[in-house]
């Protein structure tokens, strides 16, 4: 019998063995008689063993420069190339090794053989993945080949597939209303910074999985599961924020809008302009002006002082205590409440002013969200201040003078307050519950009527009647003293469940606000 040797191979950085049959060290000579003077014969090549064709391809066949020369030692090089080329991407930068395993070597006489390789991938996250393949050998022509199969790559892999290893993304994110994440640069700058400062990174811890994939099939061998992350929606609709930023882009003064959804209290839109520097919707402070005048209607209503049809005076001028108080060149000697209302008559409300009780206006104004307080996830908010107050403070307070102050964000929610008739607890990140702090129950339901009837007739005949081609559309306008001789222009209003308040910095007046009350509404 003949004796056997063992070899060491090294194959894809590993070392492996492999047995090869040992050939006699003695030559044979040419049969002619002793003494012939005949050559002796030229030994027999011995073409390559299965053993070292399969150590050659292993060795090539995952490399990026030698997978074609792997190709070549099987019997079908075209699709063999194909397919360890799409492994070799699949798998990335995992680091490839395989091993043979001890076989007996074939007769001298086979054309097929089969041996057995251990094979192990590194993947990029150091996850080991292990797997034996069967490397079947063929002879043609005196050479050895392998019988390609795509089993050869591993022994599930149907025809046409390749191995894949691919990150597992973990899902959380910050996304918009329409569930796309939310990028920054659609809401404005100073927002989003806040939003993204309080919630931190969302993302979870991303999973791997290495399998078999075919067309849209994959089949997992290995993996790891993403650990979830969480999933925040900011409510702002992208429709309704692009429509509310392109409608204060188009001033040239500072501006900014705030919508809520009256029936979710979901925030809608928050807009302002470069113009409107050193504060924002949510907590910048200004005269309210003649948009009190909700306000004090319904303290004035719920006081008993005055019902929708009571007639009252609306003098051009008039003074009340040592306060002398205009209109704004208009005057009436008596018309309905609700006229004085939708023609925004300072000296009628002036005169109910003077009669509330110093609490009146600041508690109702409470009930409509003004000068409540929430901690809401998202935003830091201010939504103004109406102090106690009596005499001629009292007086100028009514009609959105004196030392009320309200922020565009607080208007906002005046204006859904009426169109829900409750107060609405103002949302910005869904899941992510407001918690009031000073806040009151809302306005009684008695006085929400002709509060709503009042502002529809301002839009269908008052302050804001060239907005009357605009459905269903209620509202205040005012304009407020600014100091400098400069007045804010202000609409607050609500079309349907959409509450809104558009305010404009040293406007003139409310024209301004109502173009951007049209632009922001047709849009």
């Amino acid at each position: 019998m003949e004796p056997k040797t063992r070899r060491w191979i090294l194959i894809g950085g590993a070392l492996a063995t492999a047995t090869t049959l040992g050939v006699a060290g003695a030559l044979l000579f040419g049969g002619g008689p002793a003494g012939s003077s005949e050559e002796p014969a030229a030994p027999k090549k011995l073409a390559e063993t299965p053993a070292q064709v399969a150590q050659s391809f292993v060795t090539r066949a995952f490399s990026t420069d030698s997978a074609s020369a792997a190709a070549a030692l099987t019997d079908a090089p075209p699709a063999a190339t194909q397919a360890l080329a799409a492994t070799r991407t699949g798998m990335g930068t995992s680091a490839y090794q395989a091993r043979l395993t001890e076989a007996a070597p074939p007769g001298p006489d086979a054309t097929t053989a089969e041996l057995t390789a251990a094979v192990s991938w590194t993947m990029p996250n150091s996850a080991l993945l292990k797997y034996d393949v069967k490397i079947p050998m063929v002879r043609a022509d005196g050479t050895w080949k392998v019988h390609w199969s795509p089993a050869v790559i591993h022994p599930q892999l149907p025809e046409g597939g390749s191995l894949v290893y691919r990150k597992a993304v973990a899902d959380g994110a910050l996304l918009g209303r329409d569930g796309n994440p939310l990028a920054q640069g659609t809401i404005p700058d100073g927002l989003y910074r806040t939003i993204t400062g309080q919630v931190g990174d969302l993302k979870g811890t991303d999973g791997w999985e290495v399998g078999l994939s075919a067309g849209a099939a994959f089949t997992a061998l290995d993996g790891r599961k993403p650990e979830a992350g969480e999933k925040i929606t900011v409510t702002l609709d992208p429709v309704r924020q692009a429509a509310a930023q392109a409608a204060v882009d188009a001033l040239p003064q500072g501006a900014a809008i705030v919508a809520v959804d009256a029936s979710t209290t979901e925030i809608l839109a928050v807009a302002q302009n470069k113009a409107l520097s050193g504060t924002n919707p949510f907590v910048g402070r200004y005269a309210p002006g003649s948009t009190m005048k909700i306000v004090t209607g319904a303290a004035a209503l719920n006081a008993g002082l005055v019902q929708a049809n009571t007639s009252v005076a609306c003098p051009a001028t008039a003074t009340i205590g040592t306060r002398r108080i205009s209109n704004a060149g208009f005057g009436h000697d008596s018309i309905p409440f609700h006229t004085a209302f939708a023609l925004s008559c300072n000296t009628t409300f002036g005169e109910l002013g003077s009669k509330l009780a110093p609490n009146a206006l600041p508690d109702m104004a409470k009930r409509f969200g003004l000068g409540a307080d929430w901690t809401i996830a998202g935003a830091d908010t201010n939504t103004g201040k109406v102090p106690p107050a009596s005499g001629d403070q009292q007086v100028e307070n009514s009609f959105g003078q004196g030392n009320v102050v309200a922020s565009p964000f607080g208007m906002a929610l005046v204006a859904a307050t009426v169109a829900s008739g409750r107060q609405p607890t103002p949302i910005l990140l869904r899941g992510k519950a407001s918690v009031p702090n000073d806040v009151a129950a809302g306005p009684p339901a008695a006085v929400l009527a002709p509060v709503r009837a009042m502002m529809r007739e301002v839009v269908t005949s008052g302050t804001a009647k060239q907005l009357a081609g605009i459905p269903g559309l209620a509202g205040k306008t005012g304009t407020a003293e600014a100091g400098g001789g400069t007045e804010h222009g202000w609409f607050v209003g609500y079309q349907g469940t959409v509450a809104f308040a558009v305010f404009v910095e040293n406007a003139g007046s409310s024209q301004s606000a109502l173009n951007a009350t049209a632009a922001f509404l047709k849009g």
